[in-house]
């Protein structure tokens, strides 16, 4: 389906220099997009209307890698990967081998088979969507489950960033309308339990990820007390 690969270098060209950046990575090693750009694609045929795209590298080839450094100087992000701002729009770079499910060896598997996993390293089933760009492959069986099913459920519970996956639940719930699985309520209320400000810190969260809210205090506590209905 290499429609996709064509509607992503659409929308990059809106944005200099970040089809450069991208043609550049993928001459460092063997790219996968994951999550929200795909969505994207899913929903709309389309590449429309996204802040950032996540892409995970493969490298292959440590010198383009290092000139790629070197050229962009991209800033790290506070999850450890890199990021570019292309005007108002942002490229965020992962490398495979330090996805942290794998280099925490929550899921043991061989390096060979790191990008056929990684729908397994994701909090959300939502997120469990990744193609393989060199290759042409999907792998999108958690992400068409949700669908099917209307209801976004957790694959990983495991994960260093709880309170910002349960922020980008609640974002993923108000756009597409799905319920939410028993046990991904229950993880919510288990943190709201453990957490006496939990709300706030949630919109602290929210603004920092977002930098701007998508979701009012009062709308998050009405989802809050309603998302197991």
């Amino acid at each position: 389906m290499r429609a996709i690969a064509d509607a992503v270098n659409n929308f990059l060209r809106q944005y200099p220099p970040s089809l450069d950046i991208f043609e550049h990575l993928k001459a460092a090693g063997n790219l996968c997009l994951i999550g929200g750009v795909l969505r994207e694609y899913k929903d709309k045929g389309d590449i429309r209307q996204l802040r950032d795209i996540d892409i995970i590298i493969d490298i292959t080839c440590e010198k383009t890698w290092m000139e790629f450094l070197n050229k962009y100087h991209p800033a790290r992000n506070s999850f450890g990967g890199y990021k570019v701002l292309c005007q108002e729009f942002i490229l965020d770079v992962w490398i495979l081998k330090e996805t942290w499910a794998y280099r925490e060896k929550v899921i043991p598997c061989d390096p060979e088979d790191y990008i056929r996993y990684l729908p397994e390293t994701v909090f959300l089933n939502l997120d469990g969507i990744i193609y393989d760009l060199k290759n042409d492959v999907w792998y999108d069986q958690k992400y068409q489950e949700a669908v099917k099913k209307n209801e976004i459920d957790v694959v990983l519970e495991k994960n260093p960033q709880i309170m910002l996956n349960i922020i980008r639940t609640f974002v993923l719930k108000k756009r597409y309308g799905m319920s939410f699985s028993e046990r991904l309520a229950d993880i919510i209320e288990r943190e709201k339990r453990r957490n006496g400000c939990f709300i706030n810190n949630l919109m602290d969260v929210q603004e920092e990820r977002y930098k701007k809210i998508v979701i009012a205090q009062r709308e998050l506590e009405q989802m809050l007390n309603s998302m197991k209905a």
